[in-house]
């Protein structure tokens, strides 16, 4: 192949995954259409330049053990097309994490990425706001959502806890961008509409009413401000969260059912312990991967008529249920490697280019603790923005080590 035809390869592949990066709040079908191209060109280049899939081969034999691990329990699983769906589901997010980091160890990539990932960003935050206004979403024709007397926004998404995912993991990245200036070079302008940015997004969080969210989002921003080494910030943050309980009117803090009792802790209660009945009884390879739904009334002793047909609403115990604990064990070991690949880019950067780092780590983190009490480790669109982010985080360090 000629000089001229790779360098357009590589062009597409990554326009290809910019766009789908784009369109992940916005339209699942064109995400995943842009997603299967880049694909293609990435590996079709990959071919064609002769290089290694990855250059982390650590990353590549840890994505690779856990989608081996987790395929076992789709022979136990009694519904082998619903467990091949999920096999082709986890190896796309593996893909997705290969090729972020393969793609934006580049920094002018990763500046790329970044600009399409704000613009798509606001556009979420415009539409929640217009979803406010007009009672329906302009993208999707989502409409809004009730808990008790509150509205709860869901933008382009169909749920307010996707919604949520997405703020939580997007406001510390826009937050250290409107304070960086290496390598990122922003005027004045660019820096005040990225703290508007931000602003908005809290107050759109807010109305997610997706209290779950809310405390991820808290404890990352402890975080946050620890790596800021701006320890006395910790003290305001702390008072805020104490104090919100007090402040915040009583039906934002308690959803009551029709018995007018706390609704979501008792459901999830309720569905934690199905799935605990679940490892219990397959704790090696889960009841099947993908097929929690279908698998779980065998085990299920309680019977309870609450929640049925749901989710764990916990990933952890989720992806245990589904894949076994062997499986879980090596994806909280791809948890511990980019976090990890975090804090080495953190110590080693320097100057504006650590902020950034920071940003992306309390994004991270945000992500990974909403998902002790949520669905987003196993939804399409929110398991990708983690898996790339994982991707980010080893990127990272890759660019700070060529830096020196």
């Amino acid at each position: 192949m000629t000089p001229s035809r790779i360098k357009l390869l590589e062009q597409l592949y990554e326009y290809f995954f910019l766009g789908a990066i784009f369109a992940l709040p916005l339209s699942i079908a064109v995400m995943e259409v842009c997603l299967g191209l880049s694909f293609m060109c990435w590996l079709m280049l990959k071919w064609v330049k002769k290089e290694p899939m990855c250059h982390d081969q650590t990353l590549v034999i840890l994505a690779g053990i856990f989608i081996g691990i987790s395929s076992i329990s789709a022979f136990n699983s009694g519904y082998p097309l619903l467990a091949a769906q999920g096999l082709i589901k986890i190896s796309k997010y593996a893909l997705v994490m290969l090729v972020t980091f393969d793609l934006f160890r580049d920094p002018v990539k990763s500046k790329r990425l970044l600009f399409v990932a704000v613009i798509g960003f606001a556009l979420v935050l415009l539409d929640s706001f217009l979803q406010m206004i007009l009672g329906l979403d302009l993208i999707n024709g989502y409409p809004i959502q009730f808990t008790d007397l509150n509205t709860r926004l869901t933008g382009p998404y169909k749920s307010y806890g996707l919604l949520a995912a997405h703020i939580i993991g997007m406001a510390p990245v826009a937050l250290s961008l409107a304070f960086a200036s290496e390598p990122y070079h922003l005027k004045a302008w660019k820096k005040a509409a990225l703290v508007l940015l931000f602003a908005a997004s809290l107050y759109i969080l807010y109305h997610t009413h997706s209290r779950g969210a809310w405390t991820a989002s808290a404890a990352s921003w402890v975080v946050y401000t620890l790596m800021l080494k701006r320890k006395w910030l910790v003290v305001p943050l702390l008072i805020t969260m104490f104090t919100a309980p007090f402040i915040l009117p009583r039906n934002a803090i308690l959803h009551l059912d029709l018995q007018r009792k706390e609704q979501s802790i008792r459901e999830r209660a309720h569905l934690w312990y199905r799935a605990i009945q679940v490892i219990q009884n397959r704790p090696l390879f889960g009841c099947g991967i993908n097929t929690y739904i279908e698998n779980y009334p065998k085990f299920d002793k309680r019977k309870s008529w609450r929640v049925p047909g749901y989710y764990a609403h916990n990933g952890y115990l989720q992806m245990a249920a589904e894949t076994g604990l062997i499986s879980l064990f090596f994806f909280l070991l791809l948890i511990g490697k980019a976090i990890r690949s975090g804090f080495i880019s953190y110590h080693r950067a320097h100057g504006e280019r650590r902020l950034f780092t920071i940003g992306l780590m309390t994004g991270t983190l945000a992500l990974l603790f909403h998902a002790m009490v949520d669905t987003t480790l196993h939804n399409l669109q929110s398991a990708i923005l983690i898996w790339c982010f994982f991707g980010l985080l080893s990127a990272l360090k890759t660019q700070t080590e060529r830096s020196g």
